[in-house]
């Protein structure tokens, strides 16, 4: 039963740091192109490339998982996998809809 929490902790701090990463990205993209935030994230949607914004959030991920290999928190690690698995599948489906 502890393996299943910790493999669920992983899970839902992979799942918050991709959509950390993506509010991130959408941030710095919005400063380099001189929109707002919002303007951005709606360009994006528009244009059918909100699997880019997903890909590129999912980044965050990848400190995550060293960071909980680094601190002997295999179980975590791998939710955190499972996590950027779900990601990248969204990624995918969002990309060929």
């Amino acid at each position: 039963m502890k393996i299943k929490q910790e493999v669920f902790k992983g899970f839902f701090t992979g799942v918050i740091s991709a959509v950390i990463g993506v509010v991130i990205c959408t941030f710095i993209l919005s400063i380099v192109k001189g929109k707002g935030v919002e303007t951005t994230f709606l360009m994006f949607k528009a244009e059918g490339h909100l699997w880019m914004l997903l890909a590129l959030g999912a980044i965050a991920n990848l400190i995550v998982f060293f960071l909980f290999l680094k601190r002997d928190l295999d179980y975590r690690a791998r939710g955190v996998l499972l996590a950027t698995m779900l990601v990248a599948f969204t990624a995918y489906a969002f990309y060929f809809l």
